[in-house]
């Protein structure tokens, strides 16, 4: 794909908004790059819809116009003008459409204060939010939705707990009860679904297993977490001091 105007918006906007994973999309070839801009910057945009607003209407106006944004790309309608939907257009093929549907409708529960009712219903929307939007990555970068989701998940599972505890400032209850039995099960499976996908990863030639890069840190923070709960009650970082090392470790073994 073509640099354009358009993509550079996404660039920037994930450089600003999630400058880790703009570190990472730039150790990419530079013919894959454009791909991962416009889809990171679509997940920022579209996770960011639901908290536009503390009025519940204005947030569902937001995340519907993305969705009917997505919808006009699964029926090759024309597409709203949008330096997000406009490269997205032509990078979707209906399988990942369809993913990305899902996962704007699971985002409705960002608007609502009520919990998730069930660990079930936990996993699932990290399964629907993170693990869509990897298996998308994922075929972006020669491997398969399979391995996307399942490292999407471990990735998801992190990712949720470091905004935990803005979400309980925000009112929501990000946790079902028993809370810490929750919490335990919930990195666990993050564990699971991580060790699953790298081993899957290791059947790939290494022309495409960079989707792996993405999954640095997951590690890490599974094991961090793990062992002092506490850091995802008060968002407080583990203390890494190898972060850089481990950072350009994972680049140069895919």
């Amino acid at each position: 794909m073509e640099l354009s105007d358009d993509i550079n918006q996404c660039a920037n906007l994930v450089k600003q908004g999630d400058h880790d994973r703009y570190r990472i999309i730039m150790t990419l070839e530079p013919n894959l790059r454009s791909y991962l801009f416009v889809l990171m910057a679509a997940n920022i945009e579209i996770s960011r819809a639901p908290w536009v607003s503390r009025e519940s209407l204005i947030s569902e106006i937001r995340l519907r116009w993305w969705l009917d944004a997505i919808e006009e790309i699964e029926s090759v309608q024309s597409v709203r003008r949008h330096f997000v939907t406009s490269p997205l257009e032509n990078i979707l093929n209906q399988s990942q459409t369809k993913l990305i549907k899902e996962s704007i409708l699971a985002r409705s529960w960002d608007i609502n204060l009520e919990s998730h009712l069930s660990q079930n219903e936990l996993f699932h929307y990290i399964d629907s939010t993170s693990g869509n939007i990897w298996a998308v990555a994922a075929e972006f970068l020669g491997s398969s939705q399979k391995i996307g989701r399942l490292l999407g998940n471990a990735i998801g599972v992190i990712q949720y707990c470091k905004a935990s505890n803005e979400l309980i400032l925000r009112g929501r209850t990000p946790f079902p009860k028993p809370e810490e039995e929750i919490i335990k099960t919930f990195l666990h499976w993050g564990e699971t679904q991580l060790a699953e996908g790298l081993f899957e990863v290791k059947k790939l030639p290494k022309t495409k297993n960079a989707i792996r890069r993405f999954a640095w840190d997951t590690n890490f923070y599974l094991k961090k977490f793990l062992a002092k709960p506490d850091y995802i009650k008060t968002s407080a970082n583990p203390y890494d001091p190898v972060r850089f090392f481990r950072f350009w470790n994972a680049y140069l073994r895919s």
